[in-house]
């Protein structure tokens, strides 16, 4: 991370510029993942850019040294099961104040064992990477993507096989890791974590990623890491569906079914029938679009405030 062209992009009130190596991973995934044949599971672009800048394993260093982190913001995942971390919370108490803070002991002596490290939340700490969201969320309608690091030692990943329910950008930061992909399996919103081998699906394609190589999956494929070097470092950024959920739509069709519903001892045909006119209605879909509307502008607000989340009051004294 270059700090002092952030601070100088803060200093100004201006938008975080975005670093060259993203610009390149966003033409990737405008220009070639989103136009994938509807049947491609995935696409490996290898050396997208050179040896990648914007997230170094000297910039992991200096996060998780960091005198503000804490366990909200990273997950240790050892021997297959998720550390406990808030056990690792301190305070000191001045003037009555318990001023918490993390010991980092805890890091330390995991990744010494060969913990698996996950880093969460990185479009809330980094500009750069949240204008890199800014402009993935501009890329579709109703996306709010995220921006997660892996850090793995070899034989210690952070999860098993498993599936995303939302598609996946990839670039690969740091040592070597192998992808494999299975087949795409059919949408659905249950067991969606660890997957067993009998349950990912043929495989589909196998694939080694390097420093400044790049890759899309998309939602639905199921797929399982290994680490080939001593240690791999990459980022994902998880495209999220911020179309409106469905328990969000049942609730707003049973609200408008109890203003008009079906008539006492109506058979369970005619109550669906009535469901099924409410949610045909004009004022359903109509209700429908304004939630939607509602929630695009939040979304909208979210990566704006982490945009401009900055004070710079300091700078007429500086």
């Amino acid at each position: 991370m270059n700090g002092t062209r952030l601070a100088a992009a803060h200093a100004a009130g201006a938008r975080a510029p975005m670093h060259p190596q993203l610009t390149s991973l966003l033409a990737f995934l405008t220009e070639t993942a989103w136009k994938l044949p509807a049947d491609r599971d995935h696409w490996h672009q290898k050396g997208l850019v050179g040896a990648p800048e914007f997230f170094t394993p000297k910039d992991l260093k200096a996060y998780v040294n960091s005198p503000m982190l804490m366990p909200d913001y990273f997950s240790l995942i050892y021997q297959g099961k998720k550390v406990d971390c808030s056990k690792a919370i301190a305070h000191k108490i001045v003037q009555r104040t318990h001023i918490q803070f993390l010991n980092r002991g805890i890091v330390e002596e995991y990744l010494s064992r060969g913990a698996a490290l996950v880093l969460e939340g990185l479009d809330i700490v980094f500009p750069e990477i949240n204008e890199f969201c800014a402009a993935i969320d501009e890329s579709r309608s109703n996306i709010l993507s995220n921006a997660v690091v892996f850090f793995s030692q070899r034989g210690a990943e952070a999860y098993r096989g498993h599936r995303d329910s939302d598609d996946v950008l990839v670039m690969h930061l740091a040592g070597q890791k192998t992808w494999r992909l299975h087949e795409r399996q059919a949408p659905r919103r249950v067991d969606l974590g660890e997957m067993p081998p009998e349950k990912m699906g043929p495989l589909r394609a196998e694939v080694t990623m390097n420093p400044g190589d790049a890759m899309f999956i998309r939602a639905g494929t199921p797929h399982q890491v290994e680490t080939k070097s001593p240690f791999s470092m990459h980022i994902s950024f998880d495209i999220v569906d911020r179309n409106v959920f469905p328990e969000t739509a049942l609730e707003l069709l049973l609200e408008q079914y109890n203003r008009a519903s079906a008539r006492s001892y109506a058979p369970s045909e005619e109550i669906v029938v009535k469901l099924m006119e409410h949610a045909s209605s004009p004022e359903f879909k109509q209700r429908i679009a304004e939630v939607q509307r509602e929630t695009t502008r939040h979304c909208k607000q979210f990566r704006g405030l982490l945009g401009s989340n900055v004070v710079r009051v300091f700078d007429k004294w500086l």
